[in-house]
């Protein structure tokens, strides 16, 4: 234990601090505020805005370009000590980091093997090597970005604030960032608007100290709310009964919220008209007309078809591509049992490690309940495929396999 108490002090007085005071704030910045073009610029329909549909091919690269800067930057500027300390890291924890590079190896084994027998090109780059596997990398180098997250926490309440006003401005113009009257906020979509919600809401139950953060947990649980995300309210539900071993969170607190969350759902389904939802009440009122649930079982069948005789190769090498919403049949699909396999080896081990930490360390509390968060949303919606979450997904995880801190106990 010393060990690894010693490890944590050494980045804190040898680090690269222009990557921890400017580089890394500002692409934290720069995730949450990047699709906020589709309503600025103008970009969609004169009612709503749909995904990548309305970007141009140059808008949506752009992500990926400064991602793979800000990665390289920080790889060539980092100090010795940073990277003495991410060894460090990797040593105390062989067999976790081992799994990881093995699903990673794996995923681009099989979109080798999909290249020359099933897919496109433009398939096999983008759903076997570049959506997956493209955040991953600050799983194994997060010593390199943040080892204290207290410093941080004013830019984090700030972009809180800045989706809230977003979600305002949303709602009252003519315009929106969502669709089927769901508000997307300032991320232009509601899944990913709503687990962002949802993280910010785990966040400060777990932190909050002072009025104004209690006062912005108000604001972000009517974010999640007008989101209608059902991804987003399962993993809220996950987080939060993760949270009930948590010895810092008042259990009248987490009561208060699932009160509220209830009662605020309560109000959306019975009474669709009160906040606009007219869309939304003709999907409920003709379930086979403009449903997602329908989307989902014709997926789930098609799915069925193609692995119900219990073929060794599909099984092993996975199939041909298609669209699925589940992250989980999709990584069956894309790379066989062995994949799913190895994700639930990762998340599973995460998971373990987040709950021993969580009452030594503030930072790995949060993380494990928003880990839990994400992994049971992505249950519905294949997060790990989407911008940003994906890139929250694989910060929770850096974050989980730090060496605990004791020094990030509550928010400034």
């Amino acid at each position: 234990m010393n060990s690894i108490a010693d490890s944590a002090r050494l980045p804190l007085e040898n680090g690269s601090a222009s990557i921890r005071r400017f580089l890394f704030p500002g692409f934290l910045i720069f995730s949450v505020c990047f699709y906020s073009y589709r309503f600025l610029f103008g970009l969609g329909s004169p009612l709503t805005t749909y995904y990548d549909s309305d970007a141009p091919n140059w808008v949506r690269v752009t992500k990926d370009v400064i991602w793979l800067a800000v990665l390289l930057i920080a790889l060539a500027s980092s100090k010795a000590e940073s990277w003495e300390f991410a060894s460090r890291n990797w040593q105390e924890h062989p067999r976790f980091f081992r799994a990881l590079s093995m699903f990673v190896f794996l995923f681009v084994l099989m979109g080798v093997i999909h290249l020359f027998y099933y897919q496109s090109a433009t398939d096999t780059f983008l759903y076997w090597i570049r959506y997956p596997l493209e955040y991953i990398p600050i799983a194994f180098l997060m010593p390199l970005f943040v080892v204290r997250w207290r410093p941080l926490v004013p830019m984090l309440l700030g972009l809180g604030w800045v989706s809230v006003a977003f979600l305002f401005f949303e709602m009252l113009s003519d315009r929106q960032m969502g669709f089927y009257n769901r508000y997307g906020s300032i991320f232009g979509s509601p899944n990913d608007y709503g687990m962002f919600c949802t993280l910010f809401i785990i966040g400060l139950l777990a932190c909050a100290r002072k009025w104004s953060h209690w006062f912005l947990l108000m604001f972000m649980i009517c974010g999640l709310v007008l989101t209608l995300s059902r991804s987003a309210f399962a993993g809220l539900l996950a987080g939060i009964c993760s949270f009930l071993y948590l010895r810092r969170v008042r259990v009248s607190a987490l009561v208060g919220l699932l009160l509220l969350v209830t009662a605020a759902s309560l109000l959306v389904w019975k009474f669709p008209d009160l906040l606009g939802f007219e869309q939304v009440q003709y999907a409920l009122a003709h379930f086979d007309v403009d449903s997602s649930a329908i989307s989902r079982l014709n997926e789930l069948q098609v799915f069925q078809n193609r692995f119900r005789d219990f073929d060794l190769t599909p099984l092993l090498l996975g199939t041909d591509y298609l669209h699925i919403e589940s992250w989980y049949l999709a990584l069956v699909v894309r790379t066989g049992t062995l994949g799913l396999l190895l994700w639930a080896v990762i998340m599973g081990a995460t998971v373990v490690r987040g709950l021993h930490y969580r009452n030594l360390s503030q930072a790995h509390g949060v993380a494990v309940s928003a880990l839990v968060s994400l992994c049971v949303g992505s249950a519905f919606i294949p997060y790990p495929d989407t911008f940003p979450t994906n890139f929250y997904l694989w910060l929770a995880v850096g974050t989980i396999w730090m060496p605990p801190n004791r020094e990030d106990d509550e928010l400034p």
